[in-house]
This record gives C-alpha cells, sequence and structure tokens, in this order.
C-alpha cells in the first residue's frame, strides 16, 4: 500500500510553480504567531499552513540530476517546510513564551515583532520557550562562542573526511565469505552514524558563525546560549531512549510530536484504551512518521526511487519498539536500562537496524569512486560527498 501511495504522489499533476514556494509561506505564519492571540489569527495561520502544504505537494520538484545528496536535502527543505508549518500552526502563543512566564503580566502577548517572528521561524528547538527542549538536556555552551566554533567545524571536516575513506574504502571490499560481510556491513554502518553526525554539526557550525558575524555587524547582542551544541556525546547513551532523547538532535522533535505522537496517542486514548497503551502508541505513531520522512527524503534518486522495500521505515519501528521494550523492563523489574549492558544494547539495535537503511543510502548515492581517486579539492573542500559520483 505504500508503494501505492509513493508512486501516486510522485504521478500526481503539478502546478506552475516550483514547491519551495511553501518556504515563503513560514515568515508570515511566523509573524501571525508572535502578534497578540485570536480567533482570526488562529484560523489565518491554519489556512497559511493548507497553502504551504498544497504548493510543497502539487509544486514542481527541481531537478537535482539524478544525485542523491542534492536530492535527498532538497527533499528535506521541502518537508522541514511542511512539519514547520504544522508547527507554527498549532503551537499557541503563549507556549512561545519564556517557560514559567508570568501570565498575568501585561507583556505575556505582548507583539514581538519581526525580530520574535524570526526567532520563532529559527528556533528548531525552542530554547527558552515553553515548548522548547528543556536546558538540562541540551549540551552545553561553548565558552569562547567564536575560537570553538572555528575548531569545531575544523574538527568535524576531518571526522567527515576520514569517515568518507573509510566508506569509500568499505563500499567496493567484496571480502569473501559471511565474517567478511558481516564486518562490512558493521564498519559501513558506524561510519554513516559518524558521517551524519559530523556532516550535520559542521552545518550547523557554519549556520551559527554565519548568525554571529550578521549579528555583531549590525549592531546587536548575540546570544550564544540559544546556539548550544547539536549533538551530546553520541557515544554515551547507555539506553535507545536515551540515544534519541538526550544524544541525537532535537531538530524536528517538536515536529515528530505534533505529526506522529499526538494524532495516534489522540486516537488511541479516545477509544478508552486503558494503561500505557495509548503513550506506546503515540511512541511508535513518531518514529513511523520519523521513517515516512526519512524514505520521503532518500527516495529522490532513479536507483531508490520505486523501492519496494521501506527500510528507513523499519529501522525507525525498531528503535520505537526497542524503547517501549526499556520501559516495560523498569516498568516490572524496577531497573532503568543502562550502564555497560545498556550501551552494548543500545547500540546493537541502533547499528544492526540501520545496515539496510544504509544499503538504502548507498544505492542512491551510486558508484563511489575510491579515495585515491578523488580530486585534490575533494580533500579540503566540506561535504564534497554532495558532488555527484563518477561512474
Amino acid at each position: 500500500m505504500l508503494q501505492e501511495l509513493f508512486i501516486f504522489a510522485h504521478k500526481t499533476p503539478t502546478l506552475p510553480i516550483h514547491n519551495y514556494y511553501a518556504a515563503f509561506v513560514l515568515p508570515l505564519q511566523a509573524r501571525l504567531l508572535v502578534a497578540p492571540p485570536s480567533s482570526l489569527n488562529t484560523t489565518l495561520r491554519a489556512v497559511l499552513l493548507f497553502i504551504a502544504i498544497g504548493v510543497a505537494f502539487f509544486g514542481e520538484t527541481v531537478d537535482t540530476n539524478d544525485n542523491f545528496v542534492s536530492g535527498a536535502n532538497y527533499k528535506l527543505l521541502i518537508s522541514a517546510c511542511c512539519m514547520h508549518s504544522v508547527h507554527l500552526a498549532f503551537t499557541a502563543r503563549s507556549q512561545i513564551n519564556p517557560p514559567k512566564a508570568d501570565r498575568s503580566s501585561k507583556h505575556y502577548h505582548r507583539d514581538l515583532g519581526w525580530s520574535g517572528a524570526l526567532e520563532v521561524l529559527t528556533s528548531f528547538r525552542g530554547i527558552s520557550m515553553d515548548w522548547g527542549v528543556p536546558s538540562e538536556k541540551l549540551p552545553p555552551v561553548y565558552e569562547n562562542f567564536l575560537s570553538d566554533t572555528l575548531l569545531d567545524i575544523v574538527r568535524q571536516h576531518f571526522i567527515s573526511r576520514t569517515a568518507k575513506v573509510t566508506l569509500a574504502r568499505f563500499v567496493q571490499d567484496s571480502s569473501a565469505g559471511i565474517s567478511g560481510e558481516f564486518v562490512r556491513h558493521i564498519t559501513i554502518s558506524i561510519t554513516m552514524i559518524i558521517l551524519s553526525w559530523s556532516d550535520v554539526t559542521m552545518v550547523y557550525g557554519v549556520v551559527r558563525l554565519f548568525v554571529y558575524t550578521f549579528t555583531k555587524l549590525c549592531g546587536q547582542h548575540f546570544d550564544k546560549s540559544k546556539w548550544p551544541p547539536l549533538y551530546s556525546d553520541i557515544f554515551a547513551a547507555d539506553s535507545v531512549r536515551t540515544f534519541w532523547n538526550n544524544k541525537w538532535h532535537c531538530l524536528f522533535k517538536r515536529h515528530m510530536t505534533l505529526c506522529g505522537y499526538k494524532p495516534a496517542f489522540n486516537l488511541i486514548n479516545a477509544l478508552l484504551v486503558p494503561g500505557d497503551i495509548p503513550h506506546y502508541s503515540g511512541i511508535i505513531g513518531a518514529f513511523a512518521f520519523s521513517g515516512l520522512f526519512h524514505e520521503y527524503c532518500f527516495r529522490c534518486t532513479s536507483r531508490t526511487m520505486f523501492m519496494e522495500q521501506f527500510p528507513s521505515l523499519t529501522f525507525f519501528l525498531i528503535n520505537a519498539l526497542a524503547i517501549i521494550f526499556e520501559n516495560e523492563v523498569k516498568k516490572y523489574t524496577g531497573r532503568t536500562v543502562g550502564g555497560i549492558y545498556g550501551r552494548l544494547w543500545a547500540y546493537a539495535i541502533i547499528i544492526f537496524s540501520s545496515i539496510p537503511m544504509n544499503s538504502q543510502i548507498l544505492l542512491g548515492i551510486g558508484p563511489m569512486p575510491g579515495f585515491k581517486g578523488w580530486d585534490t579539492w575533494k580533500w579540503y573542500v566540506p561535504l564534497s560527498l554532495a558532488m555527484k559520483a563518477e561512474d
């Protein structure tokens, strides 16, 4: 059924505009959100949501020349616009105020203007907002923001290059025997996690460096507390729940909650199902939505567009079930999954369940040249994996 839906969506007639125009709706929603609340305000944000989703779904997609990384990132932009539009439509005005704000204050619902709209528009983690990720779950802010950010960009570039070399080496490896294939797949899975972590961290570093520079040039105060690192120590997770909740980035946590968790939770809860089942249904809903989101992004080349399997969806559903299992272990034994055994359990689940998804990604990327054949610039230019691989 999912395969038919993907084919239907791909063949849907398009509007004579590009679907990236959906992004231009978001500033209007953000501006309305920071204005004093009213029924008209809420209605207009909902109308703009339908416009954004309509343009994103029916608009023409930009040709990315069958390049997996360019195509996946373009689809990431489109889907992120839709999810953020949902967030801007269904977030209440009171939720963008600081936690524990004084509701009796005359400033509680004051108009925050375009500066407030810009902050709401660009804040995916909701730092210093009532709906946001709690500060205790965020990594510590850099003490020397500028120098530490520059150092982090250089460090992540080195890690990314090392991961890319390892990936190029093992993708081409055709070791005979079951043990050789096992080591190859495990190495590729670990390398893909590291590559994703380093590249996303590098992009985030460049973005916050740009914001810092722009803010200083405009003579404005830059609040570094709103720009903590994206990740905690991803190799210190001692459970699957800890990995996704505290260690991995939380850029889309709010969006997965609104689009996946709440619909599933509210549906099961409305049926008066008792116990933890509504909550567990919400967890499955959030991870299922995340899986479909990744499937949409990864189906961006002729090699992956109409795959019959759904490895990304399977990966996220397995992780959802693992979190539910951890909750049940704590419920019936009183012991939280953790320690060295919890760490082994967490990374066994994450690494092994990601093998098919990584195969999907590598299929989308296509033939990868050995690192010895790289042009010199590929060693120095960040994110050169985005360049089309040679045949």
